[in-house]
């Protein structure tokens, strides 16, 4: 059996359909292929057409005027010519096609791109089945498509084969290709190839080829390569709903010691030398809390923990407008995920998208559709989901996260860490060393952290940055823009005065959350700083 070099080599997935071939003279198969591996994929079927015996391959898709004969394929391109006189009917669309296999069936491999597999063509693929199980004329026909989500009765008599993304030894080499033939200027930097590679990962073969192609000669240098690559498949993948971040670019957080001290731990699983200890990487885990809490952003700084890229999607935007558009935009999600693994995804607000799933056909669909593949994938990906109310997720999916860290308001030593955080950020006064005394005395920071105590994080954010707008307004009055800001206490206290926290704004449904916090890891240890209150007996003997 002839192989394709480089990239170009099959996978195991759709190395099946070869043997299928010689055992039956005649099947149908379906194969799910990116649209930049049509090549390819016509080249493997060019050279297995040639060990069954020379027999002819045809493609169909909506886009010709009829059936095309393929004349040479190569993982680059292929070349076709029309076939007016090989039924007696003219064959100008997909549909047409299996109407005259079913009547007049002929020798070769036909490639069928465009097909629905619903209604009158799903029966029409049934008919051909029986016809071609008692016909010996060796015919195979081969559906084609990005997606696919074949429908129950075609279960059995339509095999699902796949082209999956490239592996990281076949992502490699077309970087080692790459920097052989156009040679970058500039000698570059140590991690400047490993960005080009993540940057490439979850790209077809042939689209890595074309893009590289595209982008090579308007950069000066391997970094230079590796953005425009990175911005060519952000854009892509937010076109289908999701976001990707290469290297999420947010401050750290205060307070969550529990929290980093697991992804630290985690990261350590992505040796490979933990597979010898049979150690896995874990499903994922449940961010839970009140809102405002930091649980967004913990996640982003999860993958930065971990030294990974960030998927971010929304599960609701993954909705069609049909089930197998719905279905389709999820597989794409997951097939995305493993080829960039090792890697996080992350779903925000994960409970919204689960309201009302029980009696939602689609939404069940979808939900089954990832527990299956949070149960069966092997690739490194750790699946992030922040919720604010944990009882909508299905007790399924709770299952597969079985790890929950709930988000609570922080105490007084964590309560510090966030407002000196956030005064760094506007104020050079709060920049301080290691040693340095901070701007305030331990007096003022105490009356502070009482004042701002039923405040979560999100709060004492905007708090501190309203302050800094007042700071510079008073600058700018004063022709002073350019100029450090500085903020004293008393401003603080008094912007605590000029809002109400959600907490007391919304205390039921704050409390409703957190009465259920003992169902959780918490992600931040007792308080042990100097602002931390002394632990009171309710009754001394």
């Amino acid at each position: 059996m002839k192989k394709l070099s480089s990239c170009a080599t099959m996978v195991d997935s759709l190395s099946a359909w070869y043997p299928l071939a010689v055992q039956a003279h005649n099947h149908i198969t379906a194969i799910a292929c990116q649209p930049f591996d049509r090549p390819q994929l016509l080249a493997q079927f060019q050279a297995w057409s040639r060990d069954l015996g020379n027999l002819p391959l045809y493609l169909i898709n909506p886009g010709f005027p009829q059936l095309q004969q393929v004349i040479s394929a190569s993982p680059n391109g292929f070349q076709v010519q029309p076939t007016p006189n090989l039924f007696p009917a003219p064959i100008s669309h997909p549909s047409a096609l299996l109407t005259q296999l079913q009547q007049n069936p002929q020798s070769g491999i036909f490639i069928v791109e465009g097909l629905s597999l619903q209604g009158t063509e799903q029966h029409q693929l049934h008919n051909l089945f029986e016809q071609l199980r008692v016909n010996p004329i060796p015919c195979h026909l081969v559906l084609v498509a990005e997606h696919f989500t074949l429908p129950v009765g075609l279960h059995g008599m339509v095999p699902l084969l796949k082209l999956p993304y490239p592996d990281l030894a076949q992502v490699e080499a077309v970087v080692e290709r790459c920097l052989t033939q156009f040679q970058p200027q500039g000698e570059g930097q140590p991690g400047d190839r490993l960005r080009l590679r993540q940057a490439l990962q979850g790209l077809g073969c042939g689209e890595m080829d074309w893009v590289l192609a595209q982008q090579t000669p308007w950069s000066d240098s391997v970094a230079a390569l590796a953005q425009r690559v990175l911005d060519y498949k952000i854009a892509k993948l937010r076109g289908r709903g999701l976001e990707f971040i290469g290297q999420p670019d947010v401050p750290q957080a205060a307070g969550l010691d529990l929290l980093d001290a697991r992804l630290e731990r985690i990261a350590a699983l992505l040796d490979p030398a933990a597979a010898q200890h049979h150690l896995k990487f874990p499903t994922g885990m449940v961010l839970w809390g009140l809102p405002g809490t930091g649980k967004s952003l913990s996640a982003k700084l999860a993958a930065k923990t971990l030294g990974v890229p960030l998927l971010s999607a929304d599960w609701n935007g993954l909705r069609g407008t049909t089930s197998t558009e719905s279905l389709a935009n999820l597989r794409f999600l997951l097939d995305t995920a493993e080829a960039i693994s090792p890697c996080v995804l992350y779903f925000d607000d994960f409970d919204k998208g689960f309201a009302g799933w029980d009696t939602d056909i689609t939404a069940k669909q979808s939900a089954q559709r990832l527990l299956t593949w949070m149960q069966e994938h092997t690739a490194p990906v750790l699946v992030l989901a922040t919720v604010n109310r944990l009882g909508l997720l299905p007790v399924e999916l709770q299952r597969r996260l079985p790890e929950v860290f709930f988000f609570d308001l922080p105490h007084d030593g964590a309560r510090y860490d966030i407002f000196n955080l956030h005064l760094a950020l506007y104020f050079p006064a709060f920049r301080l060393a290691p040693g340095q005394p901070s701007p305030f005395t331990d007096g003022q920071w105490r009356e502070l952290l009482t004042a701002y105590r039923l405040c979560i994080p999100d709060e004492i954010g905007n708090a501190v940055r309203r302050v800094a707008e007042d700071c510079f307004y008073q600058h700018w009055q004063d022709g002073r823009g350019d100029q450090p800001l500085q903020v004293t206490f008393e401003q603080l206290l008094a912007q605590r005065q000029a809002f109400t926290p959600a907490l007391v704004r919304e205390e039921g449904p704050m409390l409703e959350i957190r009465n259920h916090a003992t169902y959780a890891k918490p992600v931040s240890s007792p308080d042990t700083s100097r602002f931390a209150r002394p632990q009171q007996e309710l009754f001394e003997y």
